[in-house]
């Protein structure tokens, strides 16, 4: 796959959340789309849990960090941001405002993107919200 395709199948998979209109999937994601995620087992139901996502995060952005295509696969490096206004893995709304990484790897099949792994910095974003305490940030060590 070139460089070309994969970008712009990863700019219509990012524009389906920065612009909250999920159909913008059909563009990119093969009928048959899988995800590992038993919660969002096919395409219907990704699409689904990205239009919930696009309703409890005000100002929702995902940014491409990074870029890295090698034979059927695609890595991509973001940022996900926005303001929680709504419950957000069980936490209730907040208002506050978060920012984290996130890691997605895509094997693509007949030009469009057919299977999704993703790692999101979950402790970041609970952290965030305030549903954990801040990260302790240790003590300079005493010099002799």
């Amino acid at each position: 796959m070139d460089r070309a395709t994969a970008e712009q199948l990863v700019a219509d998979f990012v524009a389906a959340y920065n612009t909250g209109d999920p159909d913008l999937f059909d563009r990119c994601l093969v009928p048959d789309y899988r995800h590992p995620n038993p919660a969002v087992p096919d395409r219907a139901a990704f699409k689904a849990v990205v239009a919930r996502w696009c309703e409890v995060v005000a100002d929702l952005s995902l940014t491409v960090e990074d870029l890295v295509v090698e034979g059927d696969r695609i890595v991509v490096r973001m940022t996900f941001s926005g303001r929680q206004v709504g419950e957000v893995l069980g936490i209730p709304a907040t208002g506050r405002e978060f920012s984290v990484g996130l890691i997605d790897i895509f094997q693509v099949a007949d030009g469009r993107l057919a299977r999704h792994w993703d790692q999101m910095d979950l402790l970041g974003l609970h952290r965030q919200l305030g549903a954990l305490p801040p990260a302790a940030v240790p003590a300079p060590a005493a010099r002799s």
